[in-house]
């Protein structure tokens, strides 16, 4: 429980820092910085232990489920964290970091 605390102050603190900083045309890369710390440099961790890793998924499974987390509909019993995330970045920039996500080999 404590780690999910501390990596969420983690997440809010980075994600406030993107949010302010980010401009119109972000790419997915730059996008994707504020996730290393839980995902992984290529997506190959298992964020708070219990996700599966986002390395594999397609662009298309990754922006449904950043959707999801934005709409609340998606997600375990850990999700607070994603939802915050995803309910701050815009539809556009979901997209792009679904994209460049779906790149990890």
């Amino acid at each position: 429980m404590k780690k999910a605390a501390v990596c969420f102050a983690i997440f809010s603190l980075l994600l406030a820092g993107v949010s302010l900083g980010m401009a119109e045309d972000t790419g997915g890369k730059k996008i994707y910085a504020t996730c290393v710390g839980c995902h992984g440099v290529n997506g190959e961790t298992m964020a708070l232990g219990v996700s599966k890793p986002l390395k594999g998924q397609t662009a298309d499974q990754v922006l449904e489920k950043l959707n999801g987390y934005a709409a609340g509909t998606f997600g375990g019993n850990k999700k607070g964290v994603m939802m915050s995330i995803a309910k701050r970045l815009k539809e556009e920039d979901r997209v792009k970091v679904a994209e460049y996500i779906s790149t990890f080999e």
